[in-house]
């Protein structure tokens, strides 16, 4: 396995699965080796086939900077879940988010609480760092237990498809990362969805 940066945290996780032992680490998006990106974009078209972006290219609609990897005994990436530094506008002033993309577990790999142990990774690595909020873009029942809530805000974004965005009927959902409020009114993401 590569070389985690000195900003990672790996953790070992008893796993249900046949392979033993799961591997979570966080890698920069600009440290991920070939092979890695091989599995990545493997797992990816595997848990949304649906976007052929991801026969070619490890992210749909911008490169994330961050990303979260679980690896399984023999060292192939089951799991992962990406995360974009953002500073979207409101009408209250800027919120620091961070944007969670590209979240999906392998088949063999679904009901072990993966995404979760992901998730609650990443928002460790966001409170940190000062981010005010987790943004993602998904279903309710299943982000719920991580500690997510849809949100009603308009939101602009630089591609058309930003009200009506996913493919699953997904909504905008936020996970509070700090004692600061969510504000209403329209929310400016300042680029694409994620």
């Amino acid at each position: 396995m590569t070389k985690t940066s000195a900003i990672s945290s790996e953790t070992e996780t008893a796993s249900e699965a046949d392979s033993g032992a799961i591997t979570i680490c966080y890698r920069p998006d600009a440290d991920m080796t070939d092979e890695e990106d091989r599995q990545l974009r493997r797992l990816l078209f595997g848990c949304f086939p649906h976007e052929p972006a991801f026969l070619a290219r490890r992210f749909l609609k911008a490169c994330p900077a961050h990303r979260w990897l679980a690896f399984d005994a023999a060292q192939e990436i089951v799991a992962h879940a990406a995360v974009h530094e953002k500073t979207i506008g409101t009408g209250f002033g800027d919120l620091k988010i961070g944007g969670v993309a590209e979240v999906c577990v392998a088949s063999k790999y679904r009901g072990k609480g993966l995404a979760k142990q992901l998730l609650d990774a990443i928002h460790g690595w966001l409170r940190e760092r000062g981010f005010q909020f987790a943004m993602l873009f998904g279903q309710p029942k299943i982000y719920e237990s991580s500690g997510y809530v849809p949100i009603g805000n308009e939101l602009r974004a630089e591609n058309s498809m930003a009200r009506h965005w996913n493919p699953f009927c997904g909504k905008a959902m936020i996970h509070r990362l700090s004692e600061t409020a969510w504000p209403e009114g329209a929310i400016d993401l300042r680029g694409p969805t994620f």
